[in-house]
């Protein structure tokens, strides 16, 4: 079953670029570093800081992407690799994101897992953007349960607030991470950020997050900061 999903998860990533060959393709190039490298309210480097880097291609809705971080939440697994690809239609007032994910660590294949996303997002006046993302993993790591992620974002612009070269935005997020398990921890989280951006695309962020889960330091309340530079 791990191996099917990888490879259906593989050829959606490889088609997804030729199915938008009439397309004019778009690509970019990000790097960056970090205090600590959150990803849904758990570190995943201990606490520790983070360097990492990325590019993404897209074609119409279409889009294709690879990212790399350092990480130190298991014992044998220091670089995570992620490959990813997705389709965003337009209905209207609405943006779609169909997508799949796969995130490998290459010291220890066991933790490999492959990722579904659907999630719509609409823009209301003044700028202000609301999401609502679902994630599904078939196998989180190699024998382990399925997965389900729900999150629900918004964000939005200060209006006239700038800091030298940087517009400044607000942002939040909720989310609930459940595995089909009960030997795993189920947990809520939340981050608040605020961030900024220039036009020649540096972005800076300061945010906090924390979890429902309390004894595990990795899942403990904390402040982070990014600075990253995109191409």
């Amino acid at each position: 079953m791990k191996f099917k999903n990888i490879l259906l998860a593989s050829a959606f990533v490889a088609l997804a670029p030729f199915a938008a060959m009439a397309q004019e393709v778009e690509s970019s190039a990000n790097i960056g570093i970090a205090s600590d490298y959150v990803w849904r309210g758990v570190s995943q480097t201990n606490g520790r800081a983070q360097v990492f880097g990325g590019v993404d291609a897209s074609a119409g809705s279409f889009y294709v992407g690879a990212w790399a971080s350092n990480v130190d939440w298991q014992p044998d697994a220091e670089l995570e690799v992620d490959f990813y690809a997705g389709y965003k239609p337009v209905l209207g007032p609405v943006t779609l994101d169909l997508g799949a994910a796969i995130y490998t660590y290459p010291q220890d294949r066991a933790l490999n897992l492959v990722e579904y996303k659907a999630a719509a997002s609409v823009t209301a006046p003044g700028d202000v953007a609301f999401s609502l993302s679902y994630y599904y993993s078939p196998e989180v790591g190699k024998g382990g349960p399925s997965s389900t992620y729900g999150e629900l974002g918004v964000s939005a612009p200060i209006p006239g607030a700038k800091v030298g070269p940087f517009a400044l935005a607000v942002a939040g997020a909720y989310g609930v991470y459940n595995y089909s398990s009960p030997t795993w921890t189920d947990y809520n989280n939340y981050k608040i950020a605020l961030s900024g951006t220039t036009e020649n695309g540096w972005g800076v962020e300061v945010g906090y997050t924390d979890t429902d889960v309390s004894g595990i330091s990795i899942y403990d309340g904390r402040g982070y900061a990014t600075l990253k530079k995109t191409f």
